[in-house]
């Protein structure tokens, strides 16, 4: 697959490099110089640096018709930008949008991003569900 990751730090070198394990085309868009330059040199994919919300951006990372957009910057409109602009502009079907703040979560549905994530909303469920376990263990050991 073609992938187009935007933004994001520590995650998207993970997760590039996770990617080209299975065999994907990955491009990433990012506006941190230093981090492009970090990105080049540890992954064998193009890195452009610049603002993923800037349509002449995308069109220089040359992502037209690419199957998926990864949203991963720090800002949940950005995020939100990034992948209306993939898909409307550049027919990118499928996006995935990160968020910082759970309540988007919907609206950002509701707004046709296919796949909306927030790391705040799993973590507050993973606690809430260990912490109601861990309660039942002590009650029932």
């Amino acid at each position: 697959m073609h992938i187009l990751i935007a933004g994001g730090r520590s995650r998207t070198d993970y997760l590039v490099e996770s990617l080209l394990e299975n065999g994907n085309d990955v491009v990433v868009v990012n506006s941190d110089r230093a981090w492009c330059e970090r990105l080049s040199s540890r992954h064998n994919v193009p890195v452009i640096c610049g603002d993923a919300t800037k349509r002449y951006v995308l069109d220089d990372a040359d992502v037209e018709g690419f199957d998926i957009v990864i949203a991963l910057t720090n800002s949940d409109a950005d995020n939100l930008v990034i992948c209306q602009m993939a898909q409307h502009y550049f027919g990118i079907e499928r996006q995935v949008c990160t968020v910082y703040d759970p309540r988007n979560i919907s609206l950002f549905k509701k707004l046709g991003i296919s796949s909306v994530i927030s790391a705040t909303y799993l973590v507050a469920k993973l606690i809430e569900e260990t912490s109601i376990a861990a309660m039942d263990d002590k009650r029932h050991g």
